[in-house]
């Protein structure tokens, strides 16, 4: 697939996704959130990762480290209420229910992870998600749960401790996905070029 290409197919891939965080959104929850992560990952993308690929050497530790702790983030949260108080206490919306919650981090789990793949494999498209990941999974919590605690006037909001380490997290891996560069151009480790793959 030619870069342009790419370029228009991690656009469709990101509007389609727009428009699903718009659909499921308790109220403004992901449109304040979601949404935005996803605009700022696909300019980050197209600034760096659609025009040369990043070093798996250098991305891919702290990027598997960040996923790692995504799971510890979401065992906090949902111990401790994050589906129903986050859109309730946070946004005035309606409660999102414990299945809906579990289903949509589930799902990014599995798409972080195909994220990974295609930072080692060189596959420019899903380089998108890894964005998104370093955007919201990362950035986003550290970000948004202190914001969470002032705004629901509870310092112990769920998922605050775990959102402590993104902090660390967070900053690498953006600083990596954006300054590193593949090793020989555009060829991934046992694969043919780029140009010829997603």
């Amino acid at each position: 697939m030619t870069r342009h290409r790419s370029t228009v197919a991690a656009g469709l891939v990101a509007a389609a996704l727009i428009a699903l965080f718009a659909y499921l959104s308790p109220g403004l929850a992901l449109w304040l959130t979601f949404i935005p992560a996803m605009v700022i990952a696909y300019g980050c993308h197209l600034a760096t990762t659609d025009r040369r690929l990043p070093d798996p050497s250098r991305v891919l530790p702290i990027y598997l480290i960040g996923l790692a702790w995504q799971f510890l983030h979401f065992g906090e949260e949902f111990m401790n209420g994050f589906n129903w108080r986050w859109p309730t206490q946070v946004f005035g919306a309606n409660a999102m229910s414990l299945p809906m919650f579990v289903w949509i981090n589930m799902i990014s789990y599995a798409a972080f992870a195909l994220g990974a793949l295609a930072i080692y494999r060189g596959w420019r498209v899903p380089l998108l998600i890894a964005w998104f990941f370093a955007i919201m999974g990362a950035m986003g919590n550290a970000i948004g749960h202190p914001i969470y605690d002032l705004v629901s006037g509870d310092l112990a909001f769920p998922g605050i401790v775990t959102s402590l380490g993104y902090w660390v997290i967070g900053p690498i891996l953006v600083y990596r996905l954006w300054t590193s560069a593949r090793p020989h151009a555009d060829v991934a480790p046992g694969a043919r070029p780029v140009a010829a793959s997603v």
